[in-house]
């Protein structure tokens, strides 16, 4: 990101810049972790298309492209393509079938589930704080779909930061600036529906009087807001510049910036998330393994020039994004 005083109002990341050698002799410098991710997703996806439903999904390890697959033709497939291939049980049709199967159970706050290509699963977390009954119904409803599911339990409690920390402020409730972005040539800003669903204006650091356009949350988890300053361009307050979005990886390592744990890092470890806050579902999520905390709300995730999705929320370990491409796609904006 840029500045902590200026990422703080606008979420950027700036591409890692390639050193280039002195000498004609000098070894080669290896590409940024960031951008061999990129290179690996891109070529992944077009693998996986191409398999259609004989795909498992694919997920990244040590920054290479790992293929599901679930049949013998497929393994040709995708080591003809040069990258790697795993045989695996399930489809990631049949996990999705899965994951929307479980959506149907509601009234669980405190757990979650989402598609973990990794392992070829979904991953159903349930938090302590989730109540006997909660925690009974979402166990049953995994228990029907065997080795297809794995069911995990952690510490803590679910949690939307919304307070204690980021530099924007409707007067009662402080949250953190995630993209900037534009409509119809106009600038704007993308934050965390919670946030903007506290109403009222928001200032802090560039910004001042900055009204709700957009808020969307439970089910998404969207705020759109004016840029009353209207300059700004499309990068974290490190100095890191986004240009592009894109959808995250299981395996994907990522930064994240926020008012009140500042930078840090993490791994994605699960897509198409369904989270069960207090206040209602949140769907198609990523789950990571960031820390964040109250206030870092609204703040952005992103892989070197690739944003990905702004913060929900989460407990100490865990922490939940709203993917930016979705953002993006239902208010119809670019990155600035």
């Amino acid at each position: 990101m840029t500045s902590r005083k200026f990422m703080t109002v606008f979420a950027v990341v700036s591409a890692a810049a390639l050193a280039s050698g002195v000498c004609s002799t000098a070894a080669a410098q290896p590409l940024p972790l960031s951008l061999l991710q990129e290179q690996a997703v891109t070529q992944a996806t077009g693998v996986a298309d191409a398999l259609g439903l004989a795909s498992g999904g694919y997920y990244l390890e040590n920054g290479k492209a790992v293929v599901n697959v679930v049949d013998d033709a497929g393994l040709a497939k995708v080591r003809a393509a040069g990258l790697a291939a795993k045989k695996v049980k399930h489809t990631f049709a049949a996990l999705t079938g899965v994951k929307n199967d479980l959506d149907a159970v509601k009234n669980v706050p405190h757990t979650s589930w989402g598609i973990d290509t990794k392992t070829n699963q979904v991953v159903v977390t349930i938090f302590e704080a989730a109540t006997p009954a909660a925690a009974k119904a979402v166990t049953e409803a995994a228990a029907k779909h065997g080795d297809s599911v794995r069911v995990e339990r952690q510490a803590g409690k679910l949690e939307m930061h919304i307070q204690d920390g980021d530099r924007i402020s409707n007067g009662s409730s402080i949250c953190s600036l995630g993209f900037n972005v534009t409509r119809g040539g106009q600038p704007f800003l993308l934050t965390a529906g919670h946030c903007t669903n506290l109403g009222g204006t928001w200032s802090g650091g560039n910004v001042s009087g900055a009204r709700i356009v957009e808020s969307d949350c439970p089910g998404a988890d969207s705020g759109l807001l004016t840029r009353p300053n209207g300059t700004g361009p499309g990068q974290i307050n490190t100095g890191q510049v986004i240009t592009r979005a894109a959808n995250p990886v299981v395996g994907e390592r990522i930064q994240k910036q926020g008012q009140t744990t500042g930078g840090g890092g993490g791994t994605v470890t699960s897509v198409n998330q369904t989270v069960n806050f207090d206040v209602g579902v949140l769907y198609n999520e990523f789950g990571t393994t960031a820390h964040t905390d109250h206030g870092d709300s609204g703040g952005p995730a992103y892989d070197g020039s690739t944003g990905l999705g702004t913060l929900s929320g989460g407990n100490s370990t865990t922490s939940y994004f709203y993917p930016l491409t979705l953002e993006l796609q239902n208010y119809g904006l670019s990155l600035a």
